[in-house]
């Protein structure tokens, strides 16, 4: 990028941690994700996320000057875009996540999965968006094995793919569907569960 196509791209890390510490609501949420990684991560953890931040933007800049094969992302600008091309479509999320109970255990009973649909172009805010949700009790499921350390995982990843299902029937019209989360599930260390029972069946789809 040069100065015809808008600012330059800030690629030193001191220049970097200077943008971060410019967005103090990014800076909170930078804090609260550091309490959640390992020990030996937490104390520089705004460092490496400078760092990190910093060796993408690079590799981004070499890319759009033809230095790097294969960039990990480009960015284009969108030119003779129209609204109307994409009015009323409708584009859903998905994301699940684990209710956070006080308890004397650490293990999560509660998974909630939540949808939430835009309709493109629609200007009545009722019919615009659309909240779904999804609350799965982990204790009423009779099948998986509870003692494994993945069972709470490959419940959340099976509400979620059903709640792209439920958002599936509920727009047939839906054209865009994003799934918070891994591009691919590394399913390796889930088999041997036990399977789930009818009842169990029945409480996903409720």
């Amino acid at each position: 990028m040069d100065g015809r196509d808008g600012p330059q791209p800030r690629l030193t890390e001191e220049q970097v941690r200077a943008d971060l510490q410019r967005q103090p609501h990014l800076l909170t949420q930078l804090a609260e994700n550091a309490l959640l990684v390992a020990d030996s991560l937490r104390d520089n953890y705004f460092k490496n996320t400078a760092r990190f931040v910093t060796a993408l933007r690079r590799a981004v800049d070499e890319g759009a000057r033809g230095e790097r094969a294969e960039p990990p992302l480009s960015i284009a600008r969108v030119g003779g875009f129209d609204w109307d091309a994409v009015r009323d479509e409708v584009v859903t999320f998905i994301d699940g996540g684990f209710g956070q109970i006080q308890m004397a255990s650490r293990a999560p009973i509660l998974l909630r999965v939540g949808s939430y649909s835009v309709r493109v172009g629609e200007r009545r805010l009722a019919e615009r968006e659309q909240f779904g949700y999804y609350p799965v009790v982990l204790g009423d499921l009779e099948g998986g094995s509870k003692e494994r350390e993945n069972f709470p995982d490959m419940v959340r990843i099976i509400a979620e793919l059903l709640g792209g299902l439920a958002a599936l029937e509920s727009a047939p019209e839906l054209r865009a569907l994003f799934f918070h989360g891994p591009l691919v599930q590394v399913m390796k260390g889930y088999p041997g569960h036990m399977p789930f029972t009818e009842r169990d069946v029945d409480l996903f789809l409720r």
